[in-house]
C-alpha cells in the first residue's frame, strides 16, 4: 500500500520552527477570575507564529504544530495582576495548535491534560487568534477569546519583556 503524499503546504506547516518565547499557564486557586488559559508571547514568538497561522490559514487540510512552552517570568505572571501576582499557578510543556478545516468556522475548544493542551480553531478564530497575537507586542492584551458558550476561554496579555 502506497502512503499518500503530504501536500506541500501541510510540510511547510511541519518544518515551520517557532523561535522566541511562547507562555501558557493556569492560576489553580482563583475560580472566579481568569479561569482559562492565560497566553503570551515575546515579539519573535509572535511573528513565529503569526508565520505558523499564516501557513494554517493557507492550508486546504486540517494541520496541527506542537510548540514547546517557556515558563513565564514572575514579572509576566503579574500582568493579569491575580491575587496581587501572587496567585498559584501552572503550566504545561507542549502547546498543540489545530486548525480544523471541516470544522464550523468559530470553533475554538481547549483540550487538557497534564503535559500540554491543544487549542482547536475553525477559519474565524484562527483570524482571531491571529489578529490577537499580531497585537501582542504592541502592547495590546487583557482579552480572551473563547467558544460561544464562554467555554475554553484563552487570556491573552501583552508581554513585559523588552
Amino acid at each position: 500500500m502506497q502512503v499518500p503524499k503530504k501536500s506541500g503546504m501541510k510540510e511547510k506547516i511541519e518544518k515551520q520552527n517557532i523561535d522566541g518565547k511562547v507562555y501558557v499557564w493556569k492560576y489553580l486557586e482563583n475560580s472566579r477570575n481568569y479561569t482559562g488559559w492565560n497566553f503570551t508571547v515575546d515579539k519573535t514568538g509572535s511573528g513565529s507564529l503569526l508565520e505558523l497561522l499564516d501557513l494554517m490559514k493557507r492550508c486546504e487540510w486540517s494541520s496541527r504544530k506542537e510548540i514547546q512552552i517557556s515558563n513565564p517570568t514572575e514579572n509576566q505572571i503579574k500582568v493579569p495582576n491575580n491575587q496581587n501576582g501572587n496567585a498559584k499557578w501552572k503550566t504545561v510543556s507542549k502547546l498543540i495548535l489545530s486548525s480544523k478545516k471541516v470544522a464550523e468556522k468559530e470553533l475554538w475548544k481547549v483540550i487538557e491534560n497534564e503535559t500540554e493542551i491543544e487549542i482547536q480553531f475553525g477559519e474565524n478564530k484562527l483570524i482571531e487568534f491571529e489578529k490577537a497575537i499580531s497585537g501582542i507586542p504592541k502592547g495590546i492584551g487583557d482579552f480572551a477569546i473563547s467558544s460561544n458558550s464562554e467555554e475554553d476561554i484563552v487570556y491573552l496579555w501583552w508581554n513585559v519583556e523588552k
